[in-house]
């Protein structure tokens, strides 16, 4: 059944990393602390001319030139990203203005002049929340077509807990109808609740970095997830999608899941209670139980929270470690993770990162997606999930076989902890490296009018 959904992808890396080895040594973090418990290998630095602006529009210009695209025919540019560049005028802008300079010589003045651009924010959900309302605006006319980005930097203070799950990069999607790659069903699973586990306060000095309580945020996080995934369901068997859905998993309906990442482990961490969950709701647990020597902690046999709460994540811990889950893991979500750990978190960009990944994967394996089902856990703290799910379109691999995600990530320049805190703290006034044609921040205004107005420009040494 013809529906919309995204028709090709194009990801974008920042030039430079570091080794999460330099900064493991530095900070005197064990590394298997990092590689081995989190997933983090690499972290991707945006270099100084680098900006959520000039990675969404070197994402979005590989879609167009890609996908023969004529800037006329897209009706909206719609820019999910955290990591804005003014309170008012949306970054979006910023990046349409650099691809009218690549596209008018081709298209004429004006090209984009039609083209809807806004961003939006829910910390790494908001590229989610504009794909839903692309999605929703593709179907009113089967001839729109839109643009959807995710563009940010995971930026940390030096030292603090979430510093090495940094990273960088965009995803751009092209929606429309009929897709090659994924049909997405515009049935979404929402759950919403006003929390301060992670946010970007007024203060009185500007800061790029986040107020946050990591331990907090997973718990947001799994009670959302677990949330929207009930909403899903029940959205799902009152539009008769499910006939019933009492006693089947829906990550047994899904070939592949795609979460979130904030690092690349995080979603086999945060789903081994649900999948606990699914495993009762589905009457088998006992099974297990048997099988494994699975042993749940039971409150109301702990004198106090603290004592049942230990005793409880050692429970979990063993879950996560047996063959069970490690075969639904193996299946369902290491694909996702492996991209993830060569680029730290992209905020917005990381859930669909994480889909590239699985695609290209799966491809490289010579595995057939065609007819497959995916589901997607998307957050942002704040906090909000949403669930969905697409299904693969049968020319999904000649679309992946162009993403070139891993080549791209291999063709980066290594940093060392020097160049690293230099960038980071602002000390560094020239580009590490340049690129001929990428566009780069030529120059911020810096009076009268044009205060603070940001000028882009492509490199062209």
């Amino acid at each position: 059944m013809a529906s919309p959904g995204i028709d090709d992808m194009a990801f974008y890396a920042p030039k430079l990393y570091l080794d999460i080895r330099a900064l493991a040594e530095k900070r005197n973090i064990p590394f298997e602390k990092l590689s081995q418990g989190l997933g983090l290998f690499k972290m991707a630095v945006c270099d100084v001319h680098e900006d959520a602006a000039t990675m969404a529009a070197e994402a979005v210009a590989e879609l167009i030139e890609r996908n023969h695209l004529d800037p006329r025919s897209i009706g909206r540019i719609y820019l999910g990203t955290e990591s804005a560049l003014d309170m008012a005028k949306p970054t979006g802008t910023y990046a349409v203005e650099m691809l009218s300079q690549r596209f008018e010589g081709r298209f004429g003045a004006g090209c984009f002049r039609h083209c809807d651009v806004l961003d939006m924010t829910f910390a790494c959900i908001g590229a989610t929340d504009a794909l839903q309302n692309t999605l929703d605006w593709v179907a009113t006319d089967r001839n729109n077509i839109g643009i959807v980005v995710a563009s940010d930097i995971a930026k940390y203070e030096l030292g603090s807990s979430g510093e090495y799950t940094q990273g960088a990069g965009a995803v751009a999607m092209l929606v429309k109808w009929n897709p090659r790659l994924l049909s997405v069903r515009r049935l979404f699973g929402v759950a919403m609740e006003s929390v301060h586990d992670f946010y970007k306060p007024r203060r009185e000095k500007f800061s790029e970095t986040p107020v946050f309580d990591g331990q907090y945020s997973n718990l947001c996080y799994q009670n959302r997830m677990a949330e929207a995934i009930d909403d899903f369901r029940r959205r799902a068997v009152a539009a008769g999608v499910f006939r019933d859905d009492r006693f089947r998993a829906l990550s047994e309906r899904w070939a592949r899941m795609i979460f979130h990442l904030p690092y690349a482990f995080h979603a086999k961490r945060m789903y081994t209670e649900q999948f606990v969950r699914e495993r009762k709701e589905k009457g088998v647990w006992a099974a297990d139980v048997a099988r494994y020597g699975f042993s749940e902690p039971v409150s109301d046999h702990f004198a106090d929270v603290k004592t049942f709460e230990k005793a409880q994540s050692v429970f979990l811990k063993s879950v996560s470690e047996s063959r069970l889950y490690q075969r639904f893991v193996s299946e369902k979500l290491e694909k996702a993770q492996r991209a993830s750990q060569e680029t730290g978190n992209l905020y917005t960009a990381s859930i669909f990162l994480a889909l590239m990944s699985t695609l290209e994967c799966d491809l490289a394996e010579g595995n057939n997606l065609a007819g497959k089902r995916f589901g997607f856990v998307a957050y942002g703290s704040g906090s909000k999930a949403k669930v969905f799910e697409a299904v693969v379109q049968k020319e999904w691999g000649e679309v992946t076989r162009r993403f070139g995600v891993f080549k791209k990530l291999q063709h980066r320049r290594a940093i060392d902890y020097d160049q690293y805190e230099a960038l980071h703290t602002g000390v560094q006034y020239e580009p590490v490296f340049t690129e001929r044609g990428r566009w780069g921040l030529e120059s911020i205004g810096q009076e009268g009018v044009t205060l603070g107005a940001r000028y882009y420009a492509a490199f062209s040494g």
